[in-house]
């Protein structure tokens, strides 16, 4: 990530599963590809959920929203 978060504002990117409706596995593969901002940190990722945010926000510039996925 450009900018560091604040060690308050990092959640894993399970959480970030049960916040944004997207799987685990989903996200993971967002993490790796650098598509959605994300850290790893020994075996876990985590990322904000401004970054979430961000990235929701971007599919729905591109018309890859679903209504019932997201904030």
């Amino acid at each position: 990530m450009s900018e560091e978060p604040r060690a308050s504002e990092l959640i894993t990117l399970k959480q970030a599963a049960e916040y944004s409706g997207f799987s685990y596995r989903y996200l993971v593969n967002l993490a790796g590809k650098g598509r959605l901002k994300a850290i790893k940190m020994g075996m876990q990722w985590f990322t904000t959920r401004k970054d979430v945010d961000r990235y929701i926000a971007s599919r729905e510039k591109r018309g890859a929203y679903r209504e019932d996925i997201g904030t």
